[in-house]
């Protein structure tokens, strides 16, 4: 809308749309400001309003008079279609719209004020509304900056914006006029800003106090604190299972841990002051090294008590104080870097060879079982792998073999039982071990009247076969029965010998022998070709 001192028509009372409104706000203050009625469709009403607003004088005066002689109307305004309670308008008092004939039976109106138009009284009805906004704005304003009252006033009737916000309750003429009468100078009230700026020295004093009291240095010096190398080294070396290291100590013997290479690669402060740190570390001993990625917490021992779960951890000293941390989380990739030294199956001469390339031990675990006649070495090939964690033995395709002890099988036997006795001598000779090869030299006599004593030598052949059913007391100690064969020459008769024999197991040979000897002639006769045989057992003589 235009400003009313651009009007021609209202150059000359420029000044006047406040001083209406105010006017305005004290007489009808009912019909304005309201989202419903603007202005009263009655005509009547509304020149009543005009004259309370626009007050034409009959002679001249200042604004101020003007003001405090604004007429008190009597009766209610009545509203539109209704007869006022008082039929009669004093001639004098008598207002008419322009263009309206005077009423009837009434003396002729006076004219009216250059100003009585209607849209001045748009005019002054937008300023009410200005004003009344102004009110309210300032009154929103000044909730934030002083002590909200316990009580306040009501929303008034009929508002046009339907706000929550609580507004002054209207006043009544009558105390507009006494106010009007004895205005009082009112007290000068302190700047919104510097009540603002209390509160906020008010309240970070406050803060101050507390934040030294609390402990706020300890905390904002933890909170810009630093975990370094030094502290995680602390940490790690004082837990026990971790210096233990990552790999299991079978097959190898006992070494104690050294921690090197500790590196941070990633620290984090939480909100809560506590720092995630990543770390980087080396754990080695004789036998193994480990490549570790840990992840520690740490709290400022300033802070400790903040952290219920923190007050059993390690003490760690680094440049920006002492720290409370633990291990939460270890992993390690491991070598071996030494190969196994001990295997409980091998108590002696274990002697393994390490390849570090292949993380393998090469050994061949030898037995031997010794028999009076000679030894079975048994061979077994043990490969030893290292999996990152542990050693693991697996065997190989088992080998075997035989020796024989030459000198305990060698030397002279004597008869121990059945006919041996009728060898009267057996002795072995010329043993070869490697082969099993050997001789027998024997003399043996045929039984009965006048016998006949026969000699010679025996090529025999060892061999050895698995003990089976019925072998008794010929297996050995390694499951083998040891038996030999062979033929030979006889001092008589045809000339030939045989004899079969099996080792006992107390260094004793059983035998089964058969020779040719010459049978002289009874009296009267030709000698004859006979076979003596004998069977029996010796055992070798001692010394």
């Amino acid at each position: 809308m235009s400003d009313p001192r651009n009007s021609d028509r209202d150059a000359i009372d420029s000044i006047e749309p406040s001083l209406a409104s105010s006017a305005l706000d004290r007489t009808f203050g009912a019909h304005f400001g309201t989202s419903t009625q603007v202005l009263p469709d009655d005509l009547a009403t509304r020149e009543a309003m005009r004259q309370a607003a626009h007050f034409a004088p009959p002679s001249p005066q200042t604004v101020s008079n003007r003001i405090s002689r604004v007429p008190e109307i009597s009766d209610p305004v009545p509203a539109p279609g209704q007869v006022p309670a008082s039929s009669e308008v004093p001639a004098s008092d008598q207002v008419l719209a322009p263009g309206q004939p005077p009423l009837l039976n009434q003396t002729p109106a006076r004219e009216l004020a250059k100003t009585a138009t209607s849209t001045y009284a748009a005019a002054c009805e937008l300023v009410a509304i200005a004003r009344r906004d102004l009110a309210e704005y300032n009154q929103a304003v000044n909730s934030l900056t002083q002590v909200l009252p316990t009580a306040t006033a009501t929303l008034q009737q009929g508002g046009r914006d339907g706000w929550t916000q609580a507004l002054h309750r209207p006043v009544s003429a009558d105390a507009v006029e006494a106010d009007s009468l004895d205005e009082k100078p009112k007290k000068r009230r302190m700047p919104r800003w510097a009540i603002v700026l209390i509160v906020i020295l008010l309240v970070g004093g406050a803060g101050v106090g507390g934040f030294f009291a609390l402990g706020g240095p300890a905390y904002i010096a933890s909170m810009l604190a630093e975990v370094d190398e030094s502290a995680v080294r602390a940490v790690l070396e004082q837990d026990d299972a971790f210096m233990r290291g990552f790999a299991s100590a079978d097959y190898v013997g006992e070494s104690t841990y050294q921690l090197s290479d500790v590196r941070i690669t990633q620290a984090v402060t939480e909100d809560d002051g506590s720092v995630l740190v990543d770390a980087e570390a080396v754990l080695t001993n004789e036998f193994f090294k480990s490549e570790c990625l840990v992840h520690l917490i740490f709290v400022h021992a300033s802070q400790a008590d903040r952290y219920p779960s923190m007050q059993d951890a390690e003490t760690a000293t680094s440049p920006d104080g002492e720290w409370l941390g633990t291990l939460s989380q270890s992993s390690a990739t491991t070598r071996a870097i030494a190969g196994v030294t001990n295997d409980p199956d091998f108590p002696e001469g274990f002697s393994p060879t390490f390849d570090e390339a292949s993380q393998t031990c090469s050994y061949t675990g030898v037995g031997a079982l010794d028999m009076w006649f000679g030894s079975r070495k048994t061979s077994t090939p043990y490969t030893y792998t290292f999996d990152g964690q542990a050693w693991t033995r697996s065997a190989g395709e088992v080998t075997e073999e035989f020796s024989y002890n030459a000198d305990a099988l060698a030397g002279y036997y004597s008869a121990q039982d059945g006919d041996a006795g009728r060898m009267t001598s057996f002795r072995i000779v010329d043993f070869d071990a490697s082969t099993g090869a050997f001789s027998i030299e024997y003399k043996a006599a045929s039984s009965g009247f006048n016998p006949q004593t026969i000699s010679g030598v025996i090529a025999c052949q060892m061999t050895s076969e698995a003990a089976g059913e019925g072998s008794g007391s010929f297996r050995q100690a390694d499951g083998f029965v040891y038996a030999f064969s062979g033929d030979g020459q006889s001092s008589g008769g045809d000339g030939a010998a045989h004899i079969e024999g099996v080792l006992g197991l107390d260094g004793s040979i059983l035998f089964d022998f058969s020779g040719d000897y010459t049978k002289p002639a009874f009296l009267f006769g030709n000698p004859s070709n006979e076979s003596m045989e004998i069977s029996g057992s010796v055992v070798k003589q001692q010394g």
